[in-house]
């Protein structure tokens, strides 16, 4: 590939460092976006802690130095890559650019020449409206999913908010209760950590996450903390301490606020939501949601919770925000209270969870 292919390596520990940080960091994005990608020997290795950081980059970088020229190195990297890495993603065009990125650290030389080919497929170094930034950097997405439900559109508005491409996202939540959440948020490109029922749960293991950023992630620039619990300011606080900046983003009703902690600007940004059904056709809703679950796990009572997660799932809308808008005083549950005809609730114990079961269907009366 080059004039200087028999140069000796040897003794540049400098660039082989910088290789084997680069092939680390490269794993974790891929394992944090598209696992499948990873052979099946290395995918469930939680790439991204502390330890598995060191004991990689220390085997890449005692591999790499046993070589006698630059062709050599490259094709050492390439076996490396072809063990750990899929066939799927060596035959894609992505594969390409990771080695193209690679071929800047093996032949400073002529990464000059090739630049100009090179930024045509570098997407992640490129901020969300086009414009070339100074440092490549990354966003990293941190949301508590029982706390602030993201959908795609909203998604998008952080997108545009951040500097730096959001590279990995992280969703936090007691999975087994929201229904089939865990699916769409995998598909979604989130890493999906799952946390056991309990007040703030995930707002703690979102803290302890967090806090290591810096550490995991060194080309990580911003960071947006999604959880409307301001408990979470102290997180911001450290990382901010870091270096990195932080996006406070919390919902209230149809908005999202978005507080930049650098600058301390803070935007509104309105969401649209679907129309909240009238009172007969939330009853009804509610009932069709109760009936087939029932027939699901083939249990007549079923949890307050997962019937507030079903009722989102099925209608992107909150149960307690269609509650509010008829009821505007009152709990979620009372929807159930407030209608003894049609609902049985049953709460075995002041800290046991509220349980709901059909008493009678309801069926409208027809206007004459």
């Amino acid at each position: 590939m080059s004039d200087n292919s028999g140069l000796l390596v040897t003794n540049n520990s400098a660039t082989i460092d910088a290789i084997s940080h680069y092939l680390y960091q490269t794993i974790v994005s891929i394992q944090q976006q598209h696992p499948e990608w990873i052979t099946p020997k290395y995918r469930s290795i939680p790439w991204h802690y502390p330890k598995y950081q060191s004991t990689l980059t220390n085997k890449l970088s005692k591999g790499l130095s046993n070589v006698k020229n630059q062709d050599s190195l490259k094709l050492k990297v390439k076996n490396y890559l072809q063990i750990i890495l899929t066939p799927e993603f060596i035959n894609s065009a992505r594969y390409n650019v990771l080695i193209a990125e690679i071929d800047k650290h093996i032949y400073p030389e002529i990464s000059l020449v090739s630049s100009d080919k090179i930024t045509n497929y570098q997407v992640s170094d490129l901020s969300t409206n086009g414009t070339k930034l100074v440092e490549p950097g990354i966003a990293i997405l941190l949301l508590d999913v029982e706390n602030l439900p993201l959908d795609p559109e909203t998604e998008k508005i952080l997108v545009d908010i951040c500097n730096y491409p959001i590279q990995i996202k992280v969703a936090f939540a007691n999975w087994r209760s929201m229904g089939k959440k865990d699916e769409e948020f995998h598909q979604r490109g989130y890493q999906l950590i799952h946390v056991p029922p309990g007040k703030d749960s995930a707002d703690l293991k979102m803290a302890t996450v967090g806090a290591s950023i810096f550490l995991n992630y060194p080309k990580a620039k911003e960071v947006l903390v999604c959880s409307s619990d301001r408990g979470l300011t102290h997180l911001g606080t450290t990382l901010q301490s870091h270096g990195l900046t932080v996006y406070q983003v919390r919902k209230y009703k149809n908005q999202i606020t978005v507080l930049n902690s650098q600058t301390g600007e803070s935007k509104i940004y309105a969401l649209s939501v679907p129309d909240i059904p009238t009172i007969n056709q939330f009853i009804i809703q509610l009932q069709e949601l109760i009936r087939a679950e029932t027939a699901k796990i083939g249990q007549q009572w079923i949890k307050f919770s997962r019937i507030s997660a079903l009722y989102k799932e099925t209608y992107k809308l909150n149960l307690k925000d269609v509650v509010a808008t008829h009821f505007p005083s009152q709990h979620s549950r009372h929807i159930f209270i407030n209608y003894p005809v049609y609902f049985a609730v049953h709460k075995p114990s002041e800290k046991s969870q509220t349980y709901v079961s059909i008493f009678n269907l309801f069926k409208p009366q027809k206007k004459n």
